[in-house]
């Protein structure tokens, strides 16, 4: 994923930054990726954190919030309709999981079975949103709400408060480094470093329970 997040990374300032006018093409690439993070189920490597802070930072060199605007606007609606097909598609995939051993391994037994025993119901904003500012587990979200009953409609809408939300401040937090020139090295550093210590945290089985605490019954 470390790889992944730099390659991506380093595409994407290519690409955007090859001129200064927007290019319907360009953007479309980019929400495809970031539909595709989380519509695909099994494609949360997408580094789309990367992606947003990268196009963010370009938007940022070019001193144009207009193109920050844009930016996030198209994020934010890629977000929400991978959001809205996962939990369909997912919910599919999650019932044919005894089917398939591929699936079975990646879904079952995990923080979606421990989430479900006991999840509190007034919990599901928060969920929603924290959920979708974290890499691997944004794709869990949509699977949790289709399987504990959570009615489409009622999760659409805190998936859109939550998509906008996280496309618009990755974006803006990406323009504040392009806006002041930091150096691309030290922003993929930075990232990679950020990377490394939530996959590290993730594994401790302390943060992983308090993590579960948060939205489980007391």
């Amino acid at each position: 994923m470390i790889i992944l997040a730099s390659t991506f990374s380093q595409s994407i300032s290519h690409i955007l930054s090859a001129d200064q006018a927007f290019s319907l093409t360009k953007f479309l690439v980019m929400f495809l990726l970031i539909f595709i993070e989380t519509a695909g189920i099994i494609t949360g490597f997408i580094p789309g954190d990367t992606i947003l802070t990268s196009v963010g930072s370009v938007a940022g060199l070019h001193h144009n919030l207009w193109e920050l605007f844009a930016d996030g606007v198209i994020f934010g609606v890629a977000s929400l309709c991978g959001d809205a097909v996962n939990y369909w598609f997912g919910g599919f995939l999650t019932q044919q999981i005894g089917k398939i051993p591929v699936l079975k391994k990646y879904l079952d037994g995990g923080l979606i079975d421990r989430l479900a025993v006991d999840f509190h119901p007034k919990r599901w904003l928060l969920f929603v949103v924290l959920g979708r500012f974290l890499p691997f587990i944004r794709v869990a979200v949509p699977l949790l709400a289709h399987r504990l009953g959570l009615p489409f409609v009622t999760y659409l809408k805190m998936a859109a408060f939550a998509s906008f939300l996280w496309a618009f401040t990755i974006t803006a937090f990406g323009y504040f480094i392009g806006h002041l020139a930091i150096p691309h090295s030290a922003l993929i550093i930075g990232l990679i470093g950020l990377v490394i210590l939530l996959l590290v945290g993730l594994r401790s089985p302390k943060l992983r329970q308090a993590v579960i605490n948060l939205f489980v019954r007391k």
